[in-house]
């Protein structure tokens, strides 16, 4: 095989190679041998078929798998000879392969970019953590108190605005019924989409069991039945059952969480604040120290790679707007306007990309399968759906790499904040 290596551009390698039609037919021969030996005909031995009745059979099909070959042999010579750091497999389209011509073909795949790797570790960095104050103390404890509260029938006292009543709602576009949805848990505070809020308060508030209360809305413009959009109509709550939610004294909250005082509530209270306070603190550093890494690293990128991310951007931004209603003329509108934006977001996310594996293969850092394994079942918990639906769906959509990628960036945000300078903040 005769094989040359270009690079027409900097992340993009072209292979061109030869094969010789004498070397071809040796190595189709082989197959169709390798074939027959595999092969049942009836009126051959098993095992036995002649390589002519094979390639009477079957002759299209082993010279397009030997061609296939040598396409592979071709695309591994040249990543060993040229030390080429492929970004993924390329697609190869090589027709057919005909007898007694020399088998020769072509192909492009884009590469890795090559750039140095500057510096990442000892980055300083400003802290901003902010102390816990009473009034989030307090706060902190209210929320828990409702986190325990339970709910009571109201009896004749009828549903408080802060309630909740399991209901059935039903709305109505003139005199067609266009939705209706059973067992829904609706409390006056809040309120459903096209409906006013201060008219739904007042509309459910005082409501028993078993008692209606009619609401008119406006349908919003995504609203499922097309028909009923940007329309009047009118929502009809039956009131199934009402419930007060009874929340529980400070000293019932001790006993229930365990706490021995009110001192010790409190400390509990503000330690948990602290605890998320850190998070976002450790995210915002993370977040800035890659922003400083990539800002202070250029670096050629695919082409290929810059434009798919940049479409599936924009084909987001579509599906975005059209679930909003918005016309087939505005989505194209706001596209163009924003293609020059979804571009340079895709560029500094292919940056971002190419940073965060040379870091870690730097720094050695690795994704073990027990990691990959857990994020798939941390993934099927947040779901509430089994482990094996939600591992099977990522290997049929081929959606494991990108997991692990994910992983992995956590993992070099880690680390460099862990081997950031931290500064006092500025007084």
């Amino acid at each position: 095989m005769q094989l040359t290596v270009e690079r027409p551009a900097p992340c993009q390698a072209k292979v061109s190679f030869t094969v010789p039609s004498t070397e071809f037919e040796a190595e189709f021969h082989k197959a169709l041998k390798e074939l027959g030996k595999r092969m049942k005909i009836k009126g051959f031995r098993p095992g036995h078929v002649p390589p002519e009745v094979v390639n009477r059979m079957q002759g299209k099909e082993v010279r397009q798998e030997v061609a296939l070959r040598f396409v592979n042999q071709a695309y591994s010579r040249a990543i060993d000879e040229h030390k080429l750091r492929p970004l993924s497999n390329p697609s190869v389209d090589f027709g057919e392969a005909f007898a007694g011509v020399d088998f020769a073909h072509s192909f492009e795949f884009s590469l890795r970019p090559e750039f140095e790797l500057g510096s990442y570790k000892g980055l300083e960095i400003e802290s901003s953590l902010p102390p816990v104050v009473d009034e989030e103390i307090e706060a902190a404890i209210e929320q828990a108190r409702k986190n325990q509260a339970h709910p009571e029938p109201v009896g004749d006292e009828g549903l408080p605005e802060d309630g909740m009543a399991l209901c059935r709602v039903t709305l109505r576009h003139g005199d067609e019924q266009v939705w209706q949805r059973d067992g829904l848990r609706i409390s006056p505070a809040s309120t459903l989409p096209g409906v006013d809020a201060a008219a739904f308060k007042a509309a459910m508030t005082g409501k028993k069991d078993g008692e209606s209360a009619q609401i008119e809305l406006d349908f919003p413009a995504d609203f499922e039945v097309e028909s009923a959009r940007g329309h009047r109509g009118t929502c009809t709550v039956d009131v199934k059952n009402a419930f007060r939610v009874v929340l529980p004294s400070r000293e019932e909250l001790m006993k229930i969480i365990g706490a021995a005082d009110l001192a010790e509530l409190r400390k509990r209270a503000q330690d948990g604040l602290e605890q998320a306070n850190r998070q976002i603190e450790d995210q915002r550093i993370e977040t800035a120290l890659l922003e400083t890494v990539i800002g202070a690293h250029t670096m050629d990128l695919p082409p290929t790679m810059v434009d798919e991310q940049t479409k599936g951007r924009l084909a987001q931004r579509r599906n975005e707007l059209a679930g909003q209603g918005q016309s087939a003329e505005a989505i194209e509108r706001e596209a163009a306007a924003t293609e020059a934006q979804a571009q340079a977001d895709a560029e500094k996310s292919a940056k971002a990309y190419f940073l965060v594996e040379r870091i870690a293969e730097v720094e050695h850092l690795r994704v073990s399968e027990q990691e990959l394994l857990g994020e798939l079942r941390g993934i099927a918990s947040r779901n509430r759906t089994s482990f094996d639906e939600v591992r099977n769906f990522y290997q049929q959509q081929n959606l494991l790499p990108q997991l692990s990628m994910e992983i992995l960036e956590r993992k070099v945000r880690v680390f460099l904040r862990e081997n950031a300078k931290l500064l006092a903040p500025k007084v």
